[in-house]
């Protein structure tokens, strides 16, 4: 009886569980490789495989059916898992207060909501805050109104200040002891009228004619037989200005004058031969000098 062959188709399937209930060996697949499909499914294959040396043939590796549909579907399902568990993580706080903060549609009149206390202290503080620098700046606009005022008041006085010493040093000093110019007697002229030689010259006005100081000086009023009503000017440097023959005064003694103020009236009172101003000068309240020399050194011409 010849031998057997040394090997026999095999008596079931690949893939198919062995006689034991066991499931062959399955190699798995790396990405790279591609599943080589079984030689006993293709005829030819096994026909040629048949021909040739069967101690070099290579049996392909075996996967289970079973692992095939499960290991994919498990894949599937921890991807979608995972993507659940990452959306429910990002919109499970958001929804949460999205549910709390929407207002309820059926409740028409949904109650404001209240400030908190702390809301309420720090508006009060503000409030506070903003009254007290209104406050502020209202004091400090008085308070730079009142400087404004006292500076703008002490400008003013300066400037009247200087404006009067403006005028102090424009001012004449000196001033004619009446407008009307012309002389009717002049000083040393000898005559029945006079009981010695005449100490001063005549102005030849009406009576009542305003008499102005001939000088700044301090009044004196007095009556003399002769002068009749008279009046004198003292000047700071001593000399004195006499107006004799006078009606009335216009300033009490002890009145201080300037150059040209009107001081008196002319008249006809003493020892005179009609209404006229007699006018002396007379330095350090000494003897008398002829006033029309000492009147033209000063910028006045009576004649």
């Amino acid at each position: 009886m010849p031998p057997a062959p040394e090997s026999a188709e095999p008596s079931s399937y690949e893939g198919e569980p062995a006689a034991t209930g066991e499931l062959p060996t399955v190699t798995a697949l790396l990405d790279d490789e591609e599943e080589l499909t079984p030689a006993a499914l293709i005829p030819s294959a096994r026909t040629a495989s048949r021909g040739g040396t069967r101690s070099r043939r290579r049996r392909p590796a075996k996967r289970s059916a079973l692992l095939t549909v499960a290991v994919p579907s498990a894949c599937v399902m921890s991807v979608a898992g995972i993507a659940a568990a990452s959306v429910g993580g990002l919109t499970g706080d958001e929804g949460a207060e999205t549910t709390a903060s929407a207002p309820d549609p059926g409740n028409a009149k949904a109650a404001p909501v209240k400030p908190s206390a702390a809301n309420n202290k720090l508006d009060t503080q503000l409030t506070s805050l903003a009254a007290g620098a209104d406050d502020f700046a209202d004091r400090a606009s008085r308070t730079q109104e009142r400087i404004d005022l006292k500076a703008e008041q002490a400008a003013e006085k300066r400037r009247a200040a200087e404006e009067a010493a403006r005028k102090e040093r424009l001012r004449p000093k000196f001033a004619l002891p009446v407008a009307q110019h012309g002389l009717s007697a002049y000083y040393g002229q000898a005559g029945i009228n006079w009981m010695s030689v005449h100490t001063g010259i005549d102005f030849p006005v009406s009576y009542g004619t305003s008499v102005m100081a001939a000088t700044d000086g301090t009044v004196r009023t007095q009556y003399n037989s002769a002068y009749g009503n008279m009046m004198i000017v003292t000047a700071k440097d001593g000399t004195e200005t006499w107006y004799c023959h006078l009606s009335s005064y216009q300033v009490p003694s002890g009145t201080t004058v300037k150059a040209g103020d009107a001081i008196a009236f002319s008249g006809n009172s003493g020892n005179s031969t009609g209404p006229h101003l007699h006018f002396e000068v007379r330095p350090a309240g000494g003897s008398s000098i002829d006033p029309l020399p000492w009147l033209r050194s000063h910028g006045i011409n009576p004649t």
